[in-house]
């Protein structure tokens, strides 16, 4: 019954990696990430592609795959093993595959790297966030995402496996499966940074270019809405001046109405006076 569980748990949480939201991301905005930057569906060409704020949510929901999975795994298989990390990791590798490898995007997927860190976590939480701060500032200041995301990987499984109480055949394998799994992915970027032809992402100049484009968007914002207001008043001018020229007429004929009314009463009173003189 526990092999079913855990059978069934691996399967949940494979699926769960297959959710790709770099592509589900990318299609809201009407862009194929496939089709540009480095063409893949993680975090960082999302980054590069689409701006900060859509890299860093695409970061956020890819990691949040790896710690639903390894919640499953830890809570579910509790007391299932010895060791609760087991589960864990088992769910949480399983859920990398997925997002590596995902079967309903033809096995075209990220890199791992974001779900890795939700698994770690969970198992890991305070060095996990440690981890993440340095690397993001080796990334601040030498550039290179790749080499950030593989030294994090190897900093958490070493970290690790050098803490357990006891040797963990299990651990040891599901954790070093991680790190193979996210080397693996990043063979590509290796052969770059061999070759020093990797791609650097300046995350400073990525802010002051957002900067000013969004400065760009808020005057274009501020001169659209200065346009509709102008034509709003100039309507509303408009609108005051054929009111004015209504009035305007409606008062001309009211004045040329009585005016007809008193030549009518003139006339009226001077045949009156010519009969009266007549009869006398």
């Amino acid at each position: 019954m526990i092999y079913w569980l855990l059978a069934i748990l691996i399967v949940v949480s494979y699926c769960i990696g297959n959710i790709n939201f770099g592509k589900i991301l990318s299609k809201s905005k009407n862009v194929d990430l496939t089709k540009t930057g480095s063409g893949n569906l993680g975090a960082t060409n999302m980054y590069r592609t689409m701006g900060a704020k859509m890299g860093y949510l695409t970061l956020v929901l890819d990691a949040s795959k790896g710690v639903v999975s390894a919640l499953l795994g830890y809570f579910l298989l509790a007391t299932s093993f010895p060791d609760n990390r087991i589960g864990l990791y088992a769910c949480g590798f399983a859920a990398v595959v997925g997002h590596i490898f995902p079967v309903f995007s033809k096995f075209k997927g990220g890199k791992g790297i974001s779900t890795t860190l939700g698994v770690f976590l969970v198992a890991q939480p305070v060095v996990t966030l440690i981890t993440f701060i340095i690397m993001f500032f080796y990334v601040w200041f030498f550039k290179y995402v790749s080499v950030a995301s593989l030294l994090l990987t190897t900093i958490l499984v070493v970290y690790e496996n050098l803490t357990l109480p006891e040797p963990n055949l299990a651990i040891s394998l599901l954790t070093f499966g991680l790190w193979a799994m996210t080397w693996f992915a990043h063979r590509a970027n290796i052969e770059r940074l061999l070759l020093g032809v990797e791609r650097e992402t300046n995350i400073q100049a990525k802010i002051f270019r957002d900067k000013k484009r969004q400065e760009k968007r808020d005057e274009k914002f501020e001169a659209k809405a200065e346009k509709i207001e102008n034509k709003i008043e100039h309507q509303e001018v408009k609108q005051e001046y054929k009111q004015v020229k209504r009035e305007a007429k409606a008062e001309y004929k009211q004045v040329k109405r009585e005016a007809k009314a008193e030549v009518k009463q003139d006339r009226k009173t001077k045949k009156s006076k010519n009969k009266s003189k007549k009869t006398k």
